[in-house]
């Protein structure tokens, strides 16, 4: 899976969807305004997602990662608020630190 579209919160819940399908639950198919929200939901079983994944899938999620850091706004301000910061205490940084582009690197607590 290549994420090429990012530009709305509801395509980046979909892109999250296809990576983890079981995140399609904790929508609750609520409609999603903003990539915080998307976000803040997604940090409550990322961990989980991510421990139950393959290499590929935790590789695509980094990928997503970047691209979101890299587009600027409120694209990278979300994943650095919401994921990076805290990636530690949400038990996920040895797990995707490796797959980051170095500029992100920098972000992850």
């Amino acid at each position: 899976m290549t994420i090429t579209n990012l530009d709305s919160p509801s395509h980046l819940a979909d892109a999250l969807i296809g990576l983890f399908p079981a995140f399609a639950g904790d929508l609750h198919g609520e409609e999603i305004t903003t990539y915080h929200e998307v976000l803040q939901r997604l940090v409550r079983r990322i961990a989980e997602f991510l421990h139950s994944s393959s290499e590929r899938t935790v590789k695509e999620f980094s990928a997503l990662v970047n691209s979101m850091f890299s587009n600027g706004g409120d694209q990278e301000n979300a994943v650095s608020t919401c994921l990076l910061e805290h990636a530690s205490q949400i038990g996920i940084r040895k797990m995707i630190r490796s797959h980051l582009s170095n500029e992100v690197r920098r972000e992850v607590r």
